[in-house]
């Protein structure tokens, strides 16, 4: 399937209208710097228009393009050939830009050209392929309606390197250009120095005639590394600029007289020059998208390895959190109390703070759980520490499930008194659940607790302190339950 992409819009009125005018000026640009004074094209650029604006808005409202594109090529062929021959090869070129087309979308490449497998089908369909298929219509045409006696398969083969090279050179150009770089362009000093070289390069080789300069021979061939520096530097936008510039720069020379390829026969030139315009652009342009496709894979390796490291700290913390929280009623377990109780342990020890423990336990729950249902039985266990976390609001304060049906608060409060109306009010919010309980003397789900409060220095121990607690929740328990008992000081020295 061809892949889309967010910038397919339709063509607008704006387009439509700058379109001929566009072909049209690449006609005359292409008879005033690529056609010999002995008419022959070396390459021929306007049919590239027409398939970068297929390509551009994958086919959408291709009629009134063709059509555009048709009338605008007559209009430009008029003064070169008679009426009926210009309509006849207008109507090859627009022949040749469908047919590479249709091809481009049966073989499912991309039309943006930005990968190498892209370029190589473009490569096929158009100046392989489309150029050849309008190379043998445009000789048959130029023998039988024009009257040339050139023979066929010379005519054949010069409409169709000129027709395929201006198809390489035109189109990735125009694609590149139509589309916002996705890269900013940054200059290094190595960078300029390199296009000052090919700069002055590019000036000795233009102000070369006979491809030579006082004896050193100085031919466009010498532009060919600087290809790759600017492909390899500055991506397939800029290089395609720089493969056009130098393409219509040597083909203007041919026409000016200047044999950039020495003293040759005008064919030979041609042919040297398609040679060079296609080695160039398969150096340029061929090495520009193998590296931005490289890149851009790249790219989404790095997008990839960040997205599956952002899923893996996502499960790792997920992990953790399971492995510190109770899987019944959501709160923390016995281990995560274990790690919060020791640290709470050493903070109140160096600030030499109170620190309390509650212990809870829910009345009868065997009986509970006998009565009524296991399921009933863990429905009310996550009632209960619904209602615990919901009463226990200072943000220094920890409520856990300790075991079974116990659970465990562990708290900040500096005064015994404070901690025994924390404890209060957690035994009366489970009471005011009105769970029922029919084998409970209160008739509804109740919890005894133990609370221990302690202001720990270095000869006490956490096991002292949790032994206190559960002591004075046993205690309450013993006592009639749903109450709450403190522990005794002694225990804990």
């Amino acid at each position: 399937m061809i892949q889309r992409d967010q910038f397919w819009e339709r063509p607008n009125w704006l387009f439509c209208m700058l379109l001929p005018l566009f072909h049209f000026a690449s006609v005359k640009l292409t008879f005033f710097c690529a056609v010999t004074p002995e008419n022959v094209v070396v390459v021929w650029l306007p049919n590239a228009v027409l398939l970068a604006a297929l390509l551009r808005f994958r086919g959408q409202r291709a009629p009134l393009l063709a059509a555009l594109t048709f009338s605008s090529d007559v209009l430009a062929n008029l003064p070169v050939f008679p009426w009926y021959e210009a309509i006849l090869l207008s109507v090859v070129n627009l022949l040749e830009v469908v047919f590479t087309y249709q091809l481009m979308r049966r073989s499912g490449a991309s039309f943006r050209l930005q990968r190498l497998q892209d370029l190589i089908k473009f490569i096929l369909s158009g100046p392989v392929a489309g150029a050849l298929l309008a190379g043998l219509m445009a000789a048959f045409v130029l023998q039988k309606a024009g009257g040339v006696t050139t023979s066929y398969f010379t005519l054949a083969r010069l409409w169709w390197f000129g027709d395929g090279l201006g198809l390489l050179i035109y189109t990735p150009l125009l694609l590149a250009f139509t589309h916002p770089s996705q890269q900013p362009l940054k200059l290094t000093r190595l960078d300029d120095l390199a296009l000052a070289l090919t700069l002055i390069l590019a000036t000795a080789v233009l102000s070369a005639h006979g491809g030579e300069i006082d004896g050193v021979s100085v031919t466009p061939t010498l532009l060919m590394p600087a290809a790759a520096v600017i492909a390899f530097r500055f991506g397939p936008r800029l290089t395609t600029l720089f493969v056009a510039l130098v393409s219509l720069s040597t083909a203007m020379m041919m026409t000016t007289g200047l044999k950039p390829f020495g003293d040759v026969p005008i064919h030979l030139e041609t042919v040297r020059a398609q040679e060079f315009i296609l080695t160039l652009c398969m150096v340029g342009i061929g090495f520009a998208v193998l590296l931005n496709e490289l890149q851009t894979r790249e790219r989404e390796l790095e997008n990839r390895v960040r997205e599956r490291t952002r899923e893996l700290e996502v499960s790792n913390r997920a992990l953790a959190t399971m492995s510190i929280t109770d899987s019944l009623t959501g709160i923390a377990n016995r281990r995560r109390f274990d790690e919060i109780l020791a640290a709470e342990w050493s903070r109140a020890r160096r600030g030499k703070q109170a620190l309390t423990l509650a212990m809870l336990d829910v009345d009868l729950f065997k009986q509970y759980n006998d009565n009524y249902g296991h399921q009933a039985g863990d429905e009310a266990l996550c009632r209960v520490a619904e209602a615990l976390t919901a009463h226990i609001r200072r943000s220094g304060d920890f409520v856990a499930r300790y075991g079974g049906e116990e659970f465990a608060i562990i708290s900040q409060s500096n005064a015994e008194d404070q901690s025994l109306e924390m404890a209060s009010m957690v035994c009366r919010s489970v009471e005011d659940l009105a769970l029922p309980h029919e084998t409970s003397p209160f008739d509804v789900l109740t919890v005894s607790v133990g609370v221990a409060v302690i202001t720990p220095d270095e000869g006490d121990a956490i096991a002292s302190f949790l032994k206190a607690a559960d002591t004075a929740l046993y205690r309450a328990k013993q006592l009639g339950r749903n109450r709450v008992e403190q522990a005794d000081v002694g225990m804990m020295i």
